[in-house]
C-alpha cells in the first residue's frame, strides 16, 4: 500500500536539539480516587516518553495532559522531537525511552513510519513502546499500520482525550516496566548461570586433575599380593614368568621398600664368632 507522502508544512520551533522537561507530578491520573501524591522513587528517575510530532500545539497539549501523571511512583520525562530526523537524533545519543509517541505525517507522508522500522529494525530497540498518533488516519489506516510495522498502539488524534491518553501512558509504560523486568530477570539469571558453569567447570577441571594423579599413583604402586613361590633353600623367589630373583630383588621390583644389608646375631655368631659384634 502507498502512502501520500502530501502534508501542508508548519514551520518548526527554533530548537533543532529537543526540547527535555521533566514534569514533577502532584498525584497519580491513573487513579480517580487518589488525592496523595506517590512518592518518586528514592533516585528520582523518571519514564522517559518520546514525543514526536510536526505540530507544537500537540507538544503542548500532551505535556498539559500528561503533567501529573505518575506510574509506579515515578513521573514523566518528556522530550520534544518536531521531525523523525529529528528523533533520530535523539535516538542515537540517547535510545533509553520507555516509549514513543509518534505522528505519520511529517517531513513525509511516511517519516513517522520510517521511524519505527528505524528504531525496530535499525537500532533494533525492542523494549521501547511504540505509539502511532496521527491526525490524517486515511493516510496511514490503522489495519495496514498495525500489519506491517512493530508498534505497540494506534490513536487518533481527534479521538485522545486526556483520559485516554492518560490510560494509553499507563499501559505501554506498564507493559515496558514488565518487559524491562523479565529481561533483568532473565539477565541475571543467565549471569548466575555463566557463574555456576565455570564454577562447575573449574570444579571437574580440579577433579580430572586429581583423578589423573590417583591414577598415576596407582600406576606406581607397587604392591606384594598372593602366594609367593619361595625357594626353601636359597630363599629365591619366583615371578609369574618362571624366574627366580634374589628375595631383596623381589621385593624392591614390587614395592616401595629399600635395602640395607647387615647381619643377625646367630650368623654372627656363626660366621664371625671372633668378631664378638653383639657382645655388650
Amino acid at each position: 500500500m502507498k502512502l501520500n507522502r502530501s502534508k501542508n508544512k508548519r514551520r518548526l520551533p527554533g530548537d533543532v536539539k529537543g526540547e527535555v522537561k521533566k514534569d514533577v507530578p502532584a498525584r497519580d491520573l491513573t487513579d480517580s480516587t487518589s488525592s496523595v501524591a506517590p512518592a518518586l522513587d528514592s533516585s528520582g528517575n523518571a519514564w522517559k516518553v518520546l514525543l514526536v510530532d510536526d505540530e507544537p500545539d500537540v507538544h503542548e497539549i500532551t505535556r498539559i495532559a500528561l503533567k501529573k501523571f505518575v506510574y509506579d511512583g515515578k513521573g514523566l520525562e518528556l522530550t520534544s522531537a518536531y521531525s523523525a530526523t529529528q528523533a533520530r537524533e535523539i535516538l542515537r545519543n540517547d535510545p533509553d525511552f520507555a516509549l514513543a509517541i509518534i505522528d505519520v505525517v511529517m517531513e513525509t507522508g511516511e517519516a513517522g513510519l520510517d521511524l519505527v522500522h528505524f528504531i525496530r529494525k535499525d537500532m533494533k530497540l525492542s523494549h521501547i513502546r511504540l505509539i502511532i498518533r496521527t491526525g490524517q488516519p486515511g493516510k496511514a489506516p490503522e489495519q495496514f499500520v498495525i500489519q506491517n510495522f512493530d508498534i505497540d498502539d494506534y490513536r487518533e488524534k481527534t479521538d485522545l482525550s486526556n483520559r485516554k491518553m492518560v490510560t494509553m501512558l499507563r499501559n505501554a509504560i506498564k507493559s515496558y516496566r514488565d518487559i524491562s523486568i523479565i529481561e533483568r530477570n532473565r539477565t541475571d539469571l543467565d549471569q548466575k548461570v555463566k557463574e555456576r558453569t565455570r564454577d562447575l567447570n573449574e570444579t571437574n577441571l580440579k577433579l580430572e586433575a586429581s583423578v589423573a594423579d590417583l591414577q598415576k599413583a596407582l600406576r606406581e604402586l607397587k604392591q606384594l599380593k598372593g602366594l609367593l613361590p619361595i625357594c626353601s633353600y636359597c630363599k629365591k623367589i619366583r615371578d609369574d614368568k618362571g624366574y627366580w630373583h634374589q628375595l631383596e630383588a623381589y621385593i624392591r621390583t614390587h614395592s616401595e621398600a629399600e635395602f640395607s644389608h647387615s647381619i643377625c646375631k646367630e650368623c654372627s655368631d656363626k660366621f664371625f664368632p671372633e668378631m664378638n659384634l653383639y657382645d655388650d
